[in-house]
């Protein structure tokens, strides 16, 4: 230990001293020793001043002496870049948790024996942890053998999929990641609707190779006749006619998937996009063509407000009106009343389709809009239609600042409606023209 000028005077004054007592009582032993028991003494109570502040070690340490005090001061700025550090590790660990509790999956850090160590906002919702469970093993609390041998480690794979032991209607995927000092990041996420999502682009593919599989079958099967006989005119005539129907069925149904991809890849029309259509007009067009579908079968009965228009994309709500009105055609028994109504009402507008037909199971309400899905798929393939045309009002309509409602019973009937904001509504020119 280095000592400071200031300890060098000391001790020469405290030897100074011993020396001049000894010599005047003629005990210069007993003097020498006086002056080393106050030497001993003065560094005792700086080490008694060291021992208080390192108890509370916050302020300036205060020593006396300049070799204690130098002491002292690296102790505080070691003390000080440590506490430092300390706060930087706090303040990363507090965000990294905040970021950790925003993510939708859950995470749970687990030691190497398997004992919860910590775990995010999303575990404590998904696989029902509480704080208390912290240091209770993981495996044993979710009680699920994929998941147990996971946490443990055993599988070879680091990925597994398995129901929740919580809902059974719930898939979940869990992960574990390993980390430093045997612990691991067990990871898992819900995998519920992804599974859904895959499964109905599964369909998807399959209900289109189905629908074109077989027009195309009908089409190869006439075109084989016409290759391999000798027809006369009035036969071959027959035969093209025949092939009208399934290639108009194709037509469509490309058609049909143009749209709703178009509808489905492109962004929500601008402001600059939109433009008054005069929905009483296209509900008339429609109306019509339903007509020609129904052949007579069906009464229609419509209330169009001719004087109000809407901010749109023309096509698209032409598209979105003619599916709607096919659609309760479709599904509507011979003789049954189709109303038709476009109003406004005390927030904007309404636009709606009431049918007396089939009706629909409350389990298939949330279906209803999914590509090739059918209530009834015997009786709809009798009238045709792609089984896109409810999809394609889905997204029509959400472009629109709006969305497909239906009300249904079955044996009674249904309602599909849709409302607009005040915002999209204008008065037509003819409601302008006569209000002057």
């Amino acid at each position: 230990m280095k000592l400071f000028l200031q300890e060098w005077l000391i001790i020469g004054a405290l030897l100074s001293a011993a020396l001049v007592i000894g010599l005047v009582f003629e005990e210069v032993a007993l003097a020498l020793l006086a002056g080393a028991l106050t030497w001993i003494g003065l560094q005792y109570r700086e080490l008694l001043a060291l021992d208080r502040w390192s108890r509370a070690p916050l302020r300036r340490p205060e020593q006396h002496l300049d070799t204690w005090d130098a002491i002292a001061d690296r102790l505080f700025r070691m003390n000080r870049r440590a506490r430092r550090r300390t706060a930087r590790t706090l303040e990363m660990f507090g965000n990294l948790r905040v970021i950790t509790d925003a993510l939708p999956d859950a995470a749970v850090v687990i030691d190497p024996i398997g004992d919860i160590e910590s775990f995010n906002g999303a575990a404590a919702e998904m696989l029902h942890l509480r704080s208390s469970d912290r240091g209770r093993n993981l495996a044993a609390l979710l009680r699920q053998p994929d998941f147990a041998a996971l946490a443990r480690g055993q599988p070879a794979d680091t990925m597994i999929e398995f129901a929740s032991p919580f809902d059974e209607n719930r898939r979940l995927e869990a992960r574990r990641i390993p980390i430093s000092g045997g612990h691991a990041l067990m990871l898992v996420r819900d995998v519920t609707q992804l599974n859904r999502l895959l499964t109905m682009r599964q369909d998807f593919v399959a209900n289109v190779s189905h629908e074109l599989r077989t027009p195309l079958t009908v089409v190869v099967g006439y075109l084989e006749t016409m290759a391999s006989e000798d027809l006369d005119a009035a036969t071959l005539r027959d035969l093209l006619r025949k092939l009208e129907s399934p290639t108009l069925r194709m037509r469509a149904l490309v058609d049909d998937l143009l749209l709703l991809s178009r509808l489905e890849a492109n962004p929500p029309p601008g402001a600059g996009d939109l433009v008054p259509v005069e929905m009483a007009a296209i509900i008339r067009s429609c109306v019509g063509e339903a007509r020609v579908l129904s052949e007579g079968r069906h009464r229609f009965e419509v209330d169009a407000d001719r004087t109000l228009a809407l901010l749109g994309i023309e096509s698209e709500l032409y598209s979105a009106v003619l599916n709607m009105i096919t659609n309760a055609v479709r599904y509507s028994p011979d003789g049954g009343r189709i109303g038709i109504a476009w109003q406004r009402t005390a927030t904007g507008a309404r636009f709606s389709v009431t049918d007396e037909g089939i009706g629909i199971a409350p389990e298939y309400l949330e279906r209803i809009t999914e590509r090739f899905f059918r209530v009834d798929l015997a009786k709809a393939r009798v009238r045709g239609g792609t089984g896109l045309g409810l999809a394609i009002v889905k997204h029509v309509l959400k472009r629109h600042r709006s969305q497909l409602r239906v009300e249904s019973e079955p044996g009674r009937g249904s309602l599909f409606y849709c409302e607009f904001p005040e915002a999209l509504l204008q008065t037509t020119l003819k409601q302008r023209k006569e209000s002057k």
